[in-house]
């Protein structure tokens, strides 16, 4: 199963790690006899290579054990038990004015921000949610849950539903079970497995880059495939992530058949990075969090690329679309470093090398 769209962004929410700060439990006076450990996602930034999957993704904990969730990735995940509620909308408009926004959608607050139970203990009853973690400095990256009942409670990211889903079950203490040691080097040596399988991904997606067309007027039409993903490792690359090209010639950006994610292809020039989402000061609750305009919509559209200026396709989406970009090279030489504004720290970049 592929995941749904999934935005990444760096910017510091400063006020989740306030709202978590109220309300996180105070685990020294808790009878909980073990502390066990989950790491949220697995990724390799130098290959570009991302895993969407708890590890453990089952675990087993004894009625008055604490879970940890810790978040292993630049990428952006939840970790949200519904309790039988539906799952919230990740995307949504924003609200009608006041305030005046300049945008028109927003990453939902029940999906964003904490929900967590009086003294972080849970019986499986209600709602529970991490809000947004990321590695990415000003985000989340843990959140903690002890659980009171016996059961055995379901839960999920919401950026990438259920391909992305885990479970606890909770027993009577008189039920053996491994040890926290024991599970974290089971799921470290099955989250190494799972990264180890990039390389042969990345051999595949490059054998369905499209060739090169060599046009009349002896231009060269290339194609750069953006994404790949098999059930659960994802590519967060472009293929080729490296391309020469001469003045004159055409590069397609395409997402490629496999890849269910939203990306940008953006040349910066020097240029400041472009936050993906604008926290705006919603007082007395939680910020809104706004898509950035200039994120969503193409920039230096039609004209050629050169070293000079902003040039981005814009968000290229599966199925709504659009889900290609295409640009000219101008008359320049040299080396055009890009990016995917939303996957650049996971290693999503590339480099347009124009030889004359």
């Amino acid at each position: 199963m592929k995941k749904v769209p999934i935005f990444s962004f760096r910017v510091a929410l400063a006020f989740l790690i306030a709202a978590a700060s109220l309300v996180m439990p105070n685990l020294a006076g808790a009878a909980a006899a073990r502390t066990y450990t989950v790491l949220v996602g697995a990724e390799n930034v130098k290959q570009g290579t991302g895993v969407m999957a708890y590890f453990p993704e089952s675990l087993r904990v004894h009625v008055g054990d604490t879970v940890v969730w810790k978040q292993n990735t630049h990428e952006i995940h939840t970790v949200t038990f519904l309790a039988g509620n539906p799952e919230p909308v990740l995307i949504v408009p924003v609200p009608p004015p006041p305030p005046v926004l300049p945008g028109p959608l927003m990453i939902n607050p029940l999906a964003a921000f904490p929900a967590i139970p009086a003294g972080g203990l849970y019986d499986g009853s209600t709602y529970a949610n991490s809000g947004i973690m990321s590695t990415d400095p000003g985000n989340l990256t843990q959140f903690s849950l002890t659980f009171t009942q016996a059961g055995t409670f379901m839960y999920e990211c919401l950026v990438h539903g259920m391909m992305m889903s885990g479970t606890i079950q909770v027993l009577n203490p008189s039920v053996e079970i491994p040890s926290p040691a024991e599970i974290s080097k089971h799921a470290k040596k099955t989250m190494t497995q799972m990264l180890a399988h990039a390389n042969g991904l990345l051999e595949e997606a490059m054998r369905q880059v499209p060739k090169p067309v060599h046009n009349h007027d002896g231009t060269t039409t290339h194609t750069v495939l953006i994404g790949w993903s098999k059930g659960q490792l994802d590519l967060m690359q472009f293929i080729p992530g490296k391309l020469e090209v001469r003045p004159g010639d055409t590069v397609v950006f395409m997402l490629s058949s496999t890849n269910d994610a939203p990306h940008t292809v953006t040349f910066l020039n020097g240029a400041p990075d472009i936050n993906f989402v604008l926290p705006v000061p919603n007082p007395p609750g939680p910020p809104i969090l706004l898509f950035n305009p200039q994120v969503l919509a193409p920039i230096n559209p039609g004209k050629p690329l050169t070293h000079s200026g902003i040039f981005s396709s814009g968000l290229l989406q599966p199925v709504v679309g659009p889900t290609s970009f295409s640009w000219k090279i101008g008359n320049i030489r040299g080396k055009l470093a890009y990016q995917c504004l939303l996957h650049d720290t996971s290693g999503m970049v590339g480099l347009l090398v124009v030889d004359r």
